[in-house]
């Protein structure tokens, strides 16, 4: 059987695993990525969600000359309205202290475009298409993946192959999960008013719709739309014609973007979440989704994947100038002690606050609107809730 060497043996090359591919090999290590899908190809390339950039995420794509490849698809988030039930009990967030966005939404297919062509160049990078990890097993200080007909010695596998990563199945990995028992739905679509580059989240009963602001398509104004609610809900809205689907929507997002004219794309995905006991094995670090998924409630799931990209990135440049090898003890606690604690407090911030804004009775109800009008009126809390956001906190 065939063996292949590298420092790096990346498993998963969705957007975490390019990131991290790409981020790494600038850095002069011989990688290789192990994913299960064919080759990209943005002909073919059928997903058309979108993604949320914070601007701690935009800054570390401009250290690693990704940002210029895509910042002609984002739309700038500009202000943030979060609406509780009702258009009277809103707080409005911009950021014109720091004289800088909020984030940006751009298409997933995009970033992928725009690392597959930088990783194609790079001549310490191989990646296999189609084929998935079959075993794994240790050869002295090295680890060994298999799949069908070839090995990968390296001496250290990343695991970025998402939410339910065979990884973490082959080690057995413990997780501490939720089924939130709902789903959201995904749509995007044209409107008859202009966002102004202005991204809403109203906070309904049974979960939030949040308004994503897109980048114009033929001077056509474009959002996209974010809904979580009951399983049956979903089930029931995703069988209706589109015509209907769009008057619904009218009705609860009050003309903010004008009406909903035509619906581009729509899909739905079951609400959970998830957080590993640890975020590494004996060689092996978990990255993104395969460590830690949240409710989409802050949308700021992908960020912390990147924060994890990034803070590998420092590591491996820690560990390479003082020409230590990767991927001992160490190297794996390290990684664990700067990036657990950060995961665990957004999953524990994105159930709660889901938790809290799904009460619905007078005690709560008045609690809530006393707390959003309090936050609307401090610049102070309101400057740390976007600095969160933000990832620059």
């Amino acid at each position: 059987m065939k063996e292949i060497l590298s420092n790096l043996n990346i498993v998963g090359g969705g957007l975490i695993g390019a990131a991290l591919a790409y981020s790494l090999s600038k850095l002069g290590n011989n990688i290789v990525v192990l994913e299960q899908k064919p080759k990209f190809d943005h002909k073919k390339f059928l997903d058309k969600r979108t993604t949320a950039i914070s601007e701690g995420t935009k800054n570390f794509l401009e250290e690693i000359s990704i940002w210029n490849e895509i910042k002609y698809h984002v739309e700038p988030i500009k202000k943030i309205q979060i609406i509780d039930r009702n258009q009277s009990n809103k707080i409005y967030f911009d950021n014109q202290r720091r004289n800088s966005n909020l984030g940006y939404i751009v298409k997933n297919e995009f970033i992928l475009d725009a690392l597959y062509k930088k990783l194609q160049k790079q001549r310490n990078v191989k990646i296999f298409n189609n084929v998935s990890v079959k075993d794994i097993f240790y050869e002295g200080s090295r680890i060994v993946t298999k799949q069908n007909n070839f090995t990968v010695n390296s001496n250290l596998l990343l695991a970025s192959d998402g939410k339910n990563s065979s990884i973490r199945k082959i080690l057995r990995t413990p997780i501490y999960s939720k089924d939130y028992k709902k789903k959201a739905i995904v749509i995007n679509f044209y409107h008859s008013k202009s966002h102004q580059n202005t991204a809403y989240e109203f906070f309904f009963k049974n979960g939030p719709l949040a308004i994503l602001p897109m980048q114009k398509n033929k001077n056509s104004f474009q959002s996209s739309i974010v809904w979580t609610n009951t399983n049956e809900f979903i089930n029931s809205l995703i069988s209706l014609d589109d015509n209907k689907i769009m008057s619904i929507i009218n009705e609860k997002i009050k003309g903010s973007i004008g009406e909903l004219k035509k619906i581009i794309t729509k899909q739905t995905f079951p609400l959970s979440a998830h957080l590993n006991s640890k975020f590494f094995e004996n060689r092996i670090i978990y990255i993104g989704d395969s460590a830690h998924s949240f409710h989409p409630i802050a949308g700021q799931g992908w960020n912390l994947g990147m924060q994890d990209v990034e803070s590998l990135y420092n590591l491996v440049k820690k560990y390479n100038s003082l020409g230590i090898e990767l991927g001992d003890e160490i190297f794996c606690k390290e990684f664990q002690k700067n990036n657990f604690f950060k995961a665990y407090r957004l999953y524990q911030i994105t159930d709660k606050v889901d938790s809290v804004f799904k009460l619905d009775n007078a005690i709560f109800n008045h609690a809530r609107f006393s707390t959003i009008n309090l936050i609307e009126k401090s610049k102070k809390l309101k400057n740390k809730i976007s600095d969160f956001a933000m990832g620059v906190n």
